[in-house]
């Protein structure tokens, strides 16, 4: 189902937005929604869940600079290598979706300047739990 964009101001279109996954316990077939200005969402895409971890996101990404930054010379000034470690440990927090964190790399890697092959701070499309 495409996301409408429209409903998160502020929140570019290449920040990844999914839904969460909910379970309602009864007999009674049930459908979990969150309602917001008159409008439902599911789990996870309401505009005030989608704002929140956005900004969250955003928070990180100087912080991982920070990170990066140092922990370059424990790669021997690999960067790709330093990403690619960087984005496995970002991950392994679940601080955020593993698709939030490729957001969160991506950026890192744009503010860094780094020039390195963007599968570094990519997931494996085939295995979702496959760290590079």
């Amino acid at each position: 189902m495409p996301v409408d964009r429209s409903n998160y101001p502020g929140v570019p279109d290449d920040f990844p937005v999914g839904t969460t996954l909910s379970a309602l316990s009864g007999a009674q077939p049930k459908m979990s929604l969150i309602e917001e200005n008159g409008k439902f969402f599911a789990p996870g895409t309401s505009p005030s869940e989608v704002i929140a971890v956005f900004q969250m996101c955003e928070d990180l990404v100087p912080q991982m600079v920070a990170y990066c930054q140092r922990k370059l010379p424990a790669f021997d000034g690999n960067r790709q290598a330093a990403a690619r470690a960087s984005l496995q440990g970002l991950i392994s927090k679940q601080w955020c979706t593993a698709a939030q964190s490729e957001w969160i790399m991506r950026k890192t890697v744009e503010q860094l300047e780094w020039d390195i092959c963007i599968n570094a701070v990519t997931i494996s499309d085939s295995n979702p739990t496959e760290r590079p």
